[in-house]
């Protein structure tokens, strides 16, 4: 999809990300919204996503994640895009950069929808992953 008068943004702007909690053992968590219905008010384009991780340590763990966003209100969320992600938490320094994801193809979402996310992961613990934003495209 080629065009000439759509943005890039970034959502929520200019405020800190979503906190989401990850389910245990690949069970999913539960939905956190991110996009408030009737909050982009023309059809837009979901082109990633970004977040942060928790802490790292010295130990050499891989964390696999599944990450799915969906449209639709609460009790009645409908998954538009899975996002599978790993992460192997191995630093001295404590320090793990920003995650993000670019979509080959751009999501439509029609206005005023409300989007919503949640994690599932491989291991017995839940995580509270921050900093959660989609990217997307609107005029």
């Amino acid at each position: 999809m080629a065009t000439t008068t759509n943005k890039y943004y970034a959502y929520p702007a200019l405020a800190n990300g979503i906190t989401v909690t990850s389910g245990t053992s690949w069970a999913n968590g539960s939905w956190t919204q991110i996009v408030p219905a009737s909050t982009i008010t023309s059809t837009f384009y979901i082109t990633g996503l970004t977040w942060s991780f928790i802490g790292a340590t010295a130990t050499a763990t891989t964390y696999e994640f599944l990450f799915e966003l969906a449209t639709g209100a609460a009790a009645s969320e409908v998954s538009i895009i899975q996002v599978p992600a790993s992460l192997r938490n191995i630093t001295a320094a404590g320090y793990l950069p920003t995650n993000f994801v670019m979509f080959p193809e751009p999501v439509q979402v029609s206005a005023n929808t409300r989007i919503s996310c949640r994690i599932s992961n491989g291991s017995t613990t839940a995580y509270a992953i921050p900093a959660v934003k989609i990217f997307y495209q609107a005029p």
